[in-house]
């Protein structure tokens, strides 16, 4: 979880507001209770890069293996749904 500071101590200690993104990764700057903007750190942005990217391959592995090929989901279209249940 962020650490959160109001815009005004954001505004009035930018140099603090610099180091604890540094230290923490993440800080959340909230104006009138709701977050407005996030301080990240670089670093937290390159883990996140690396998380991204391997769900990304892992999804892509997922696809290959569960995912039915477009002609077999085309060919398996109703064409004639018969009597429905609320049909007499």
């Amino acid at each position: 979880m962020a650490l959160r500071i109001t815009a005004t101590e954001a505004k009035n200690r930018f140099g603090d507001l610099l180091e604890l993104a540094a230290w923490h990764g993440r800080v959340d700057i909230v104006r009138h209770g709701r977050v407005v903007a996030s301080v990240v750190a670089p670093q937290a942005i390159e883990e996140l890069e690396k998380q991204s990217g391997a769900l990304a391959q892992d999804f892509g592995n997922w696809r290959a293996t569960h995912m039915i090929p477009a002609a077999a989901a085309r060919n398996a279209r109703v064409v004639d749904p018969g009597v429905g249940f609320d049909d007499d």
